[in-house]
């Protein structure tokens, strides 16, 4: 297995629902959508954004549940409704003076595919889609919503020996 270069990344990435969540949508009587987050993804997104690394989220699909969470851990930027996310990965860069080469992106499926081509450590689920898994430079051993996101967070963690 090749040496991923965790110590150079400046901006983790993240699809919402298959990544951070289990990709289960609970949707009420009114439309109200509810997801179950993992604790310890927060957790480890807690510890990663305190070293200084940016930590946005890109998600195709745009929900209150989302907005909740992301507001709770304090995340960078969330970009909801986005179908082009190589498109706003390049601008994340941008914005935050950053190269490709520099971003952790996370993602299970094939609207994730581009970003991940885009990406300096292009991450995985374990449970993503097989196809995505063909681009991957890493996939977790745990699954979407089961704490891949920290498993991803532990790597970045420990390259800067902050376990």
């Amino acid at each position: 297995m090749k040496q991923l270069p965790w110590s150079k990344v400046a901006l983790l990435a993240l699809d919402v629902d298959g990544v951070l969540t289990d990709g289960h949508l609970l949707i009420d009587g009114s439309g109200g959508v509810v997801k179950r987050f993992f604790v310890r993804d927060g957790s480890g997104i807690v510890r990663v954004r305190r070293l200084g690394i940016k930590v946005c989220w890109i998600t195709g699909r745009s929900d209150a549940a989302t907005q909740q969470r992301a507001k709770e851990l304090g995340i960078d930027q969330l970009i909801e409704g986005c179908h082009d996310k190589a498109q706003a990965l390049q601008r994340l860069c941008f914005q935050y003076e950053c190269t490709s080469d520099q971003v952790a992106y996370v993602g299970d499926d094939l609207l994730d595919l581009p970003a991940l081509k885009e990406s300096g450590i292009a991450c995985v689920p374990a449970n993503a889609h097989a196809v995505v898994k063909e681009v991957a430079d890493y996939v977790c051993d745990a699954q979407g919503g089961y704490g891949a996101v920290r498993e991803v967070c532990d790597h970045l963690l420990n390259a800067r020996e902050e376990t």
